[in-house]
């Protein structure tokens, strides 16, 4: 069968090939620890589970608003006042399948073919695709050495073409929560440059010791031409949900509308009753994980900082290691050679920096109990020894 250019020219997402890969190992009978998984291994909250039950008891089953439930998105506008100390209303919402359907659903808005968006280094390995698909073109920029941006080098990188900038904050694969300082920075350069902002913070709740900034935070001048991309996967551990929301302008909101009315319609409706049990009780559902995240971090940076250099991460659930040394011993040669080997001979999966645009680094997720944490240390320990 013959299948598009356009759909030939994606490239798999890295991170799901490697959990494929541990999901056939475990079934041949190997104990892998899986720190490749970007995801919570909490359960949901039993209420939440209640509240979609009786949804559906309900006859919640038909077809609903296209950008979501009235309920959830007032819920959602107040969780997100609340956090992110704004005056947002439910008019500035849109719920979708996830925080990927949500910035699909952004890039196809706002790119023409031939668009540019510029994407700081590392990215999340779903961007580039997303980009490409809308008919853009990314144009990739080095962060500084502590992966904070560099507003210089963003700057030079704009040209007639480039129509928006991504971030991702607090960032997946390296942990770095953006300040306002350099946020503002960035929305300045937008305003006089007449550019969105898409800003993806889907791990906003995730955030160790340090404040956590929105664009939407900035002013009215960076607001109204900034897209925050949220998720309940990470904040309420509700992954296979796929409950997603951006909060941006509300004459934007009308345009992705329209888009989502052909290319999906509404969410479940029975799953949004679940979200909007899930904001009720923020509280108890993100101080416990945060609790938990927190001692998985300390303990996480703690040890394989004698292994790898690697900042302390002041968000998300990641350490991101530089294997340069490894590489310059000779041991492998890239980020993927690396991950295989640490497969092969540790029995620990990580996820090659190849995909974040970094390939002389792995990314590890400390969503695992810190019994495991500690033994996929010393297991990777003695491989480099």
């Amino acid at each position: 069968m013959k299948v598009s250019d356009r759909v030939n020219g994606i490239a798999p997402s890295g991170s799901i090939q490697v959990a494929a890969q541990i999901t056939n190992l475990r079934n041949q009978g190997r104990d892998i620890i899986g720190l490749n998984v970007g995801e919570p291994d909490f359960s949901p909250r039993e209420s939440i589970l209640e509240a979609i039950y009786e949804a559906l008891k309900a006859g919640k089953t038909r077809y609903s608003y296209v950008r979501g439930e009235p309920e959830l998105r007032s819920a959602i506008a107040g969780y997100f006042n609340m956090r992110c100390k704004t005056d947002i209303h439910q008019e500035n919402i849109l719920v979708g399948n996830g925080s990927k359907q949500i910035i699909f659903n952004t890039f196809q808005s706002i790119l023409n073919d031939g668009d540019e968006v510029i994407v700081p280094i590392p990215y999340w390995v779903t961007i580039p695709e997303s980009i490409k698909l809308a008919g853009g073109e990314s144009i990739f920029v080095n962060s500084k050495e502590n992966f904070h941006l560099d507003i210089n080098a963003i700057k030079k990188a704009i040209s007639k073409k480039t129509k928006a900038i991504y971030i991702n904050t607090p960032n997946n694969p390296s942990g770095v929560v953006y300040t306002r300082e350099e946020l503002t920075e960035l929305g300045k350069l937008c305003i006089e440059h007449d550019l969105m902002l898409v800003s993806d913070e889907a791990y906003e709740s995730l955030t160790y010791d340090t404040e956590f900034i929105s664009p939407l935070m900035l002013g009215e001048e960076i607001a109204k031409r900034s897209v925050s991309i949220q998720s309940f996967s990470k904040t309420f551990c509700m992954t296979g949900f796929r409950v997603g929301y951006m909060v941006a302008h509300e004459d934007f909101i009308k345009k992705v509308d329209s888009f989502q009315g052909h290319l999906c319609g509404n969410i479940p409706s029975f799953t949004q009753l679940g979200a909007v049990n899930a904001i009720k009780h923020q509280e108890e559902i993100i101080g416990e994980m945060l609790s938990t995240m927190k001692e998985r971090r300390d303990v996480a940076f703690k040890l394989f900082s004698q292994l790898f250099k690697t900042n302390e991460p002041q968000g998300a659930f990641y350490l991101f290691l530089d294997i340069t040394p490894y590489i310059e011993k000779g041991l492998v040669k890239d980020s993927m050679e690396m991950v295989q080997k640490l497969i092969e001979e540790a029995g620990v999966a990580l996820v090659p920096g190849k995909f974040f645009g970094m390939n002389n680094y792995i990314r590890l997720a400390f969503t695992d109990t810190v019994e495991r944490i500690e033994l996929a240390y010393e297991k990777i320990q003695k491989v480099l020894a």
